[in-house]
């Protein structure tokens, strides 16, 4: 193909560079043979050479990042931006360099996918005007569903999820569009695609999107992976997350000047072709949830979820170590044997108390005979109970019985209580009571990341006796063991008092 051996002359140069901090990249290469061979797809910039912008420029240097053994370091990128951004584009474009770049793989397979033909058509028919406009008219076959190399076996095809599972192939790279589309059996098709690419050596595959309105969703799961890559929860140096948004989940949008300038801080970076007068005007035409998800590229929640907008956010304390040993403390304990994870949390005494993460235990990702470490519980229990005073240990007893009873007979009947959580008007007050005082922020926290996205988990259940905090689905895995035990925790904060009978209790006897 026209200017791969030109481009691969000059790859040691490009990688060695004068920045030999930076990691070994193809990206100078493929930018290169992206504006010298493509052009701009339908819009005001039609047949114009394809100019990269300085955000998509760093995009392509990090995906084209190499490991020392020259293997490909990332092998799927979430690559998430507002609407309008300019991703179905770069994404087109990308997928010609995997087809026709100078580092294309021996006989490429590349599906472009979406959630509707209609999308699909999309990304496919902007990589098709690329080639009928430009340069590489004379080298790619352009049809209406695929383009073929016409000097060898290569292929870049459009596929709906809609279409079946289309399993079976053998890709070398794989792009789907809107993947907050992708809902329901189609996240099968999105599976298999992904499964696709074990076949051939160096494969890898793009993720493009906008916010979803689903935390548990595939959009959801993709978002949340990479967050907790970034925070460091888990490690996988193979996945990247490119993610832009505005900052502020709870950002000011009173004003249009404020609207402006929300707007110029989601679309930081995105090029002359953005009109954002436009999108500002957008803000009076739709609501502004779906404003923020659109244009702001936030998740926004669901009707059914708990707690405001970044009100949790807002409740961080300014110091977030955990209380001074000898502080008098409720730890509130919501625990399981395996499906869930098992949670410790703390909380000061108090109208106003601080709330801090003793102890979590999740299932690794993948993990399906984990059990949780009773032992390491009973370690994090026994610490806790020798750093600080603890008034209450309050546990939500399915599956512990046996450990409560040992904490209440070592700790006594008077300190460990059962607190129950299946107790529908019990656990609605207690969640009422919780979701005020984040409201009204007469609590503070310590922005454990894990707790903020159990609480992002956790959706509302509507019962007679009245609502309170449930997971997402009874086969979701999303988890909310820590939201149920900070609930549990600042309840006996702010209620915890001397009990009449040394014995172990059920709360509901004695309020």
């Amino acid at each position: 193909m026209p200017g791969s051996a030109k481009a691969r002359s000059r790859t040691a140069a490009r990688t060695r560079g004068s920045k030999p901090c930076l990691p070994p990249t193809d990206g100078p290469l493929v930018c290169d043979w992206i504006e010298s061979f493509l052009v701009h797809g339908e819009g005001d910039w039609l047949g114009r050479p394809f100019r990269l912008t300085d955000d998509q420029r760093r995009l392509v240097y990090r995906i084209y990042e190499r490991r020392p053994d020259g293997r490909r370091r990332y092998r799927q990128v979430l690559y998430g931006r507002p609407k309008g951004y300019g991703k179905t584009e770069v994404a087109a474009a990308l997928a010609l360099a995997e087809l026709a770049g100078p580092f294309a793989p021996v006989a490429p397979d590349i599906p472009v996918a979406a959630a509707s033909f209609e999308q699909a058509n999309l990304l496919f028919g902007t990589a098709r005007t690329m080639i009928s406009e430009g340069p590489l008219r004379n080298y790619l076959e352009v049809y209406e569903k695929e383009i073929l190399r016409k000097d060898g076996p290569g292929r870049l095809y459009r596929v709906a999820a809609v279409a079946g599972t289309n399993d079976g192939g053998r890709h070398t790279f794989r792009v789907a569009d809107e993947v907050h589309e992708w809902e329901g059996h189609k996240e099968r098709v999105h599976l298999v695609l992904t499964n696709g690419l074990a076949k051939r050596r160096d494969s890898w595959a793009l993720d493009i999107s906008t916010a979803g309105c689903d935390a548990d969703s595939l959009i959801g799961w993709l978002y949340e992976k990479g967050k907790m890559i970034k925070c460091g929860e888990i490690s996988d140096d193979s996945f990247l997350f490119d993610w832009q948004e505005h900052p502020d989940q709870d950002c000011d949008l009173s004003t249009q000047t404020a609207v402006r300038a929300a707007v110029e801080a989601a679309y930081r970076g995105a090029g002359k072709h953005v009109d954002l007068e436009r999108i500002v005007a957008r803000f009076y035409e739709i609501p502004e949830y779906e404003f923020r998800r659109y244009y702001l590229n936030q998740f926004t929640p669901t009707a059914r979820a708990w707690l405001p907008t970044g009100a949790w956010q807002a409740c961080q304390a300014a110091d977030t170590a955990p209380p001074a040993p000898g502080t008098r403390v409720v730890l509130g304990f919501d625990g399981s044997y395996s499906g869930d994870s098992t949670a410790l949390v703390g909380a000061t005494l108090g109208a106003n108390p601080y709330l801090f993460v003793a102890g979590c235990w999740e299932r690794p990702e993948g993990r399906e005979d984990w059990l949780v470490p009773r032992e390491e519980v009973r370690a994090v229990v026994a610490d806790a109970f020798e750093r600080w005073k603890v008034r209450e240990l309050a546990c939500d007893p399915p599956g512990w019985f046996r450990e409560i009873d040992e904490w209440a007979e070592q700790y006594g009947g008077n300190i460990v209580v059962k607190y129950p959580t299946n107790n529908a008007r019990f656990m609605s007050e207690s969640c009422s009571r919780f979701y005020s005082a984040v409201v009204a922020r007469e609590l503070t926290h310590d922005g454990d990341p894990r707790l903020s996205r159990h609480l992002a988990n956790a959706v509302v259940k509507e019962t007679p006796a009245g609502a309170y905090i449930t997971k997402p689905s009874h086969a979701s895995a999303k988890k909310i063991d820590l939201a149920v035990a900070a609930v549990i925790a600042h309840d006996r904060a702010v209620h915890a008092r001397p009990t009449p009978k040394p014995r172990l209790i059920w709360l509901h006897e004695v309020q």
